[in-house]
């Protein structure tokens, strides 16, 4: 596999682990202060996109089915199968620990200054007043969101690469 497709994944993978891992610690009561920063997340995002776009097109030039992707995924090395494998596990997670929990029908929290917290509540569709605690519990899902967006899409991005680099070795490999 050339170094480009290495590069690439390690691009995806290590920061994408890491927003997993920073997602993680939103679970964590109190370490999460209520006026978190939204950019970082959303440069997480807008930093994730190109490298998922040219991943995919790297395994669309590659013209992989999904029979192949698999091939190529047997064909990486066991611990590459598990690092892969657990961080698309990871990052799935990530995105669907946002809805767990007792308050995971609440979004979108705002303070409305003097101890007044609001939460948009799905199930009933419309914007109510909730506890601080609830309040706490609801900035950690949407940061949660927000991180396991982005990570979701570098670690697909990672694998992406590693498995079109898989393609194009074994294609070199037969045409020697």
């Amino acid at each position: 596999m050339k170094r480009s497709y290495l590069i690439h994944a390690g691009f995806g993978l290590v920061p994408g682990g890491a927003l997993i891992l920073l997602a993680a610690l939103t679970w964590i009561p109190g370490l999460v202060p209520p006026q978190w920063n939204p950019g970082v997340p959303l440069v997480a995002l807008l930093l994730a996109l190109p490298l998922f776009v040219t991943a995919m097109a790297r395994l669309l030039l590659a013209r992989v089915s999904k029979a192949t992707l698999w091939d190529a995924f047997r064909c990486l090395p066991g611990r590459a199968q598990l690092g892969l494998g657990g961080g698309l596990v990871a990052a799935v997670a990530t995105l669907a620990s946002t809805f767990a929990g007792p308050y995971g029908h609440f979004q979108a929290p705002e303070e409305r200054g003097a101890g007044r917290y609001l939460a948009w509540d799905g199930a009933v569709r419309e914007t109510v007043e909730v506890s601080h605690e609830v309040y706490l519990a609801v900035v950690g899902a949407d940061l949660r969101m927000a991180l396991g967006m982005g990570a979701t899409l570098l670690v697909v991005a990672g694998a992406a690469a590693l498995l079109a680099g898989e393609v194009r070795r074994a294609d070199r490999a037969q045409e020697s």
